[in-house]
């Protein structure tokens, strides 16, 4: 019995709206989706207004791109599916979190990679780059150049490129963020992220990874992010989805099966999905679904007496499938999000090996993390 659409209680899911980038998509939260996911919250990707499949004619770099947020956060909780708001935004995402975060203090966190501090400051620095290049430009025009900016964004877009300023809105937001920055990026310097991290008004915490402003992030940074997310979103260990160990997170998980599929691995994923079906309880949710000849099989091996099932556990234990890290005494954890591998090569997929320990920075950034967050390690 489920009762009435009036007395029946709604199942309201934490999400994280993710932000992309300028020149960029939605497309772009792939590689962070299937991490989102595993912690057992819904993600919410769309294209800004000028960007991807949306109508319009120019991108503003955030200040018309936190009304589209605006949008589509009103939209959700419109909706009276949702709980918690997460925001993950990168480059100009970033930056449109913090002019928005400003003035909606409900959002529970933010992961700011890569946000830059000020327009006109930024592109002062290209200049100077450029200078550095051999590409020699008298300082008048320059000055000439970016009036002209000024004007025709002011004429055409209807605002002016000094009001994108994410610094200026940092010590007005008290909302728990994780600042990202690449060591070696040299489209939007790391200074930018350490001034927004220095004037930043709330809980913060402040992440350089090696790498450039497109590079992928490391594994450790998205284990810390999840962590993040789980303390400042309240998520139980509960919500997190049964992960069959070895599962690549860094692909779409769409394509999870055909992927293992192409090396030999289905009778593989086939054993994890019936074991984690399983093992997990009916309200317990999988990773990968178990089709309805895997859940008869399943259903024989249940009406078997216990000596056949022991000695058939016993084998598999011994003899594990190829290609799968398997653990002794189970298929499965739920911790997805920090047994992942590091790169989505066949290679590294099929190789079984314990996951390698963190450097000493690594150590230290997660150590601060605990401490903003008010945990021990």
């Amino acid at each position: 019995y489920q009762g009435t659409v009036k007395t029946r209680k709604r199942r309201r899911d934490p999400v994280v709206v993710y932000l992309h980038g300028n020149s960029s998509g939605r497309i772009e939260v792939i590689p962070q989706l299937g991490h989102l996911l595993s912690l057992g919250v819904s993600v919410v990707a769309f294209d800004f207004s000028g960007s991807g499949k949306s109508e319009g004619e120019f991108v503003s770099l955030g200040f018309y791109e936190r009304e589209d947020l605006q949008t589509v956060i009103h939209h959700l909780r419109a909706s009276g599916d949702v709980s918690t708001i997460g925001l993950w935004g990168r480059s100009m995402g970033a930056a449109t979190a913090i002019m928005y975060g400003s003035r909606d203090p409900t959002i529970s966190c933010m992961i700011l990679d890569s946000s830059f501090t000020d327009l006109t400051r930024l592109a002062e620095e290209m200049v100077e780059r450029g200078k550095e290049q051999g590409v020699n430009v008298p300082n008048f025009v320059v000055s000439v150049a970016l009036r002209m900016i000024k004007s025709s964004v002011k004429s055409q877009a209807g605002f002016s490129i000094r009001h994108i300023s994410p610094i200026s809105h940092a010590n007005r937001c008290f909302i728990p963020a994780m600042f990202v920055a690449g060591e070696h990026d040299d489209f939007i310097n790391k200074r930018h992220s350490e001034l927004l991290h220095e004037k930043y008004a709330g809980d913060k915490n402040l992440v350089v990874v090696d790498g450039d402003h497109n590079s992928p992030r490391p594994r450790f940074l998205l284990q810390s992010a999840c962590l993040f997310l789980q303390s400042c979103m309240q998520l139980p260990p509960s919500s997190e989805l049964v992960v069959p160990l070895g599962t690549n997170l860094f692909a779409p998980p769409w394509r999870s099966r055909g992927f293992f599929s192409k090396f030999g691995l289905g009778d593989a994923i086939q054993k994890a999905r019936m074991k984690a079906s399983s093992s997990s309880n009916d309200d317990k949710r999988n990773w990968l679904p178990v089709n309805d000849s895997q859940q008869q099989q399943l259903r024989r091996q249940r009406s078997q007496p216990s000596t056949v099932r022991n000695s058939a556990a016993l084998k598999a234990e011994e003899d594990p499938p190829p290609g799968l890290p398997f653990e002794k005494g189970g298929s499965v954890r739920s911790r997805s999000c920090t047994d992942a591998l590091t790169s989505p090569t066949a290679a590294e997929i099929m190789e079984v090996s314990a996951p390698p320990d963190m450097s000493e920075r690594q150590k230290e950034i997660q150590s601060s993390l605990f401490k903003m967050l008010g945990q021990q390690e």
